[in-house]
């Protein structure tokens, strides 16, 4: 779920046919078979995962592109991302004892038999209901993939919505897919979803995690007199500024280098591996957004729901309570009563004018787990404490800012008594071996919020 991490730190029911390619040589050397939890354990390895990048470049295959075009069913787009994945990604067959009630659902209504494998736990999903007018659309962020809205969009389905997700170009295969790709690719991916479901829909609530609220944001700024259908826009942690002064060289940088970081890409769910030129479409795309937010005279009477973190280390918190306050002040239809600020933080860190503005909670830990976390990070505000991959007891722990101190890297992968949260200055000189938070302490919480704000 990294979304923006490593640039801006500081300094497919017919494809299960498919042969995969994901078991490498170096496992197969050690005598064990991969799957997507056991990768976690072999940390030993971790050089030659780095070194050898098994993962990190994509499949060669001619898979044939999409149009985006509104006469494509959604339907048609979920089969093309789902073959996509299959082609491309070298370990999409590989086998991921992980279960979520948004994949047994799928499971279910796709007749899948077996362990779950990656490509049905990453590809983008809808979970629908007989003869619904409602939906969700959920828009994933940098380096994700849909896996990261199973906890989401099963609360959704209950709810009564119907769900839909979608992958965003040069995601899902491998990180080399996002060496040659360009903002304006995922801006087309997100327009096409966005419409397409408020053609399919008479009511649809748009949610998207960092870049894919970005590109919400952006979608509804470029045309915002054809939205009868959207109802309000949920944001989680989105992209707004870089929390980083130096983002704005990662497109100079990416014509002289391709990586910024190479990681042993062992999560299924996210790229761990981060090229430049990911990091320069991003800012191109925040740019871009801020820009037109500023010129914009009034704004599309849709009201936000954002969730952020004050200690955010990928995303400026000050920049995301800014955009929130133009979008406040810049509307002038009813919805703007209805603008919803969750906050992880002080009080005193709010600006004064949102303050009296903008209806604003600031949620309480009830829990010695949830006490014990040291600040929300970016990379946590969407996933459940129960998330089996990246949840409280998960299997998965996000150590990436140790890479370049092997030693203490592997100790927050390995040792039994970790301490999680935010990658701060202040925490990581506190606490030895801190693990990113990727789950939501306040989850529960969250969720009782979301549906006060859709009522």
């Amino acid at each position: 779920m990294l979304c923006l991490t490593h640039l801006f730190r500081k300094p497919a029911s017919l494809l299960l046919g498919v042969v995969s390619l994901g078991i490498s040589s170096l496992s197969m050397a050690q005598g064990f078979t991969e799957n997507c939890v056991n990768i976690n354990s072999q940390q030993e390895l971790i050089e030659q995962y780095i070194e050898q990048a098994p993962y990190r470049q994509a499949l060669p295959s001619k898979t044939a592109t999409f149009s985006y075009s509104q006469d494509q069913s959604y339907q048609a787009y979920l089969d093309y991302a789902q073959n996509l994945i299959a082609q491309r990604n070298p370990r999409a067959m590989m086998s991921c004892p992980l279960s979520s009630q948004s994949y047994q659902l799928l499971a279910k209504q796709q007749q899948w038999l077996g362990m779950p494998k990656v490509v049905q736990l990453i590809a983008p999903f809808e979970l629908s209901h007989t003869d619904n007018s409602k939906a969700v659309l959920l828009i994933h962020g940098l380096t994700d993939s849909p896996y990261h809205f199973h906890d989401l969009a099963w609360h959704f389905y209950q709810q009564g919505y119907d769900v839909r997700t979608l992958l965003l170009p040069g995601h899902g295969t491998a990180p080399s897919d996002l060496v040659n790709v360009t903002y304006k690719q995922w801006q087309q991916a997100a327009d096409y979803a966005i419409e397409r479901t408020a053609k399919d829909y008479q009511q649809v609530y748009l949610g998207g995690f960092s870049t894919g609220g970005a590109l919400i944001l952006n979608h509804l700024l470029e045309q915002p007199d054809n939205k009868p259908a959207i109802k309000g826009v949920m944001l989680w942690s989105p992209a707004s500024q870089a929390s980083s002064g130096v983002a704005w060289m990662a497109k100079y940088v990416s014509w002289l280098s391709t990586w910024l970081d190479k990681e042993g890409d062992i999560d299924f769910a996210k790229y761990e591996s981060f090229p430049y030129n990911a990091g320069a479409q991003v800012h191109g795309l925040m740019k871009r957004m801020n820009k037109r937010l500023a010129k914009a005279d009034t704004l599309p009477d849709i009201p936000l729901l954002v969730v952020a973190s004050e200690h955010d280390q990928t995303i400026s918190t000050a920049a995301t309570l800014e955009l929130l306050g133009q979008w406040q002040s810049k509307q002038t239809g009813a919805a703007k009563s209805a603008n919803h600020l969750v906050y992880y933080g002080e009080q005193s860190s709010i600006p004064e004018a949102l303050n009296s503005q903008v209806m604003i909670e600031f949620p309480s830990c009830t829990t010695a787990s949830c006490s014990a976390v040291k600040d929300v990070a970016h990379t946590a505000t969407i996933n459940a404490p129960s998330n089996p991959h990246y949840g409280e007891n998960g299997h998965y722990r996000n150590c990436s800012h140790y890479l370049a101190d092997l030693p203490s890297y592997q100790q927050c992968k390995q040792s039994k008594s970790v301490v999680k949260g935010e990658k701060t200055e202040h925490n990581l000189a506190q606490t030895p071996h801190l693990q990113r938070l990727s789950y939501n302490p306040y989850y529960q919480q969250m969720l009782r919020s979301i549906e006060q704000f859709m009522q």
